[in-house]
């Protein structure tokens, strides 16, 4: 008898105090680009020109600890449109997004301290949604999240992200004429 009334006491405190995990993959929403990893945003850097990326481009660095989850997220709906893996002069592992409007994302995703370099599963021409799971970052690392200076960046630095919720910044709908 006492078995059962442990057993009805901790299943109804499981109950209560269990944590609800949301699948943050069913919401999406296409006017905006969300954090691809957990994490705290470091650095913004305005205007920068890549050679991978392209010119004018706002820069966010993410700096991602190793206690924190290590997948790799799509930061929109968005179409693979380059990948290049590390070499001798760029040690980041580049991933270009193509946006259905035409705007290029971009993501670099760096060693850790360990020096563990990112396991990245895509291919050029692969599709995916919002927040979906691309690669893993083993033990923390830092990402820079490249994206074209037209579109507002709406975070800040030192805010803390997680991957596929906090939101990075804001796709206008007449962005297709701010290109032009």
């Amino acid at each position: 008898m006492g078995f059962l009334l442990t057993v009805a006491a901790f299943a109804f405190l499981f109950g209560i105090f269990r944590k609800q995990k949301q699948d943050f993959r069913d919401h999406s929403n296409d006017n905006v680009i969300v954090s691809p990893v957990n994490g705290r945003v470091y650095k913004i850097y305005k205007n920068v020109d890549h050679d991978f990326f392209g010119k004018d481009m706002t820069c966010v660095l993410i700096q991602v600890p190793f206690w924190k989850e290590f997948g790799l997220f799509f930061p929109a709906k968005a179409e693979i449109h380059e990948v290049q893996s590390s070499r001798k002069d760029c040690l980041d592992h580049l991933v270009k997004f193509r946006l259905s409007s035409g705007i290029d994302i971009g993501l670099a995703v760096g060693q850790n301290i360990l020096r563990l370099a990112p396991q990245i599963v895509v291919l050029p021409g692969d599709r995916g949604k919002q927040k979906v799971n691309f690669g893993f970052l083993p033990m923390g690392g830092e990402v820079k999240v490249y994206i074209p200076s037209v579109l507002e960046v709406l975070i800040n630095e030192k805010d803390e992200v997680v991957a596929g919720e906090g939101i990075l910044a804001g796709i206008p709908t007449d962005v297709e004429e701010k290109i032009i």
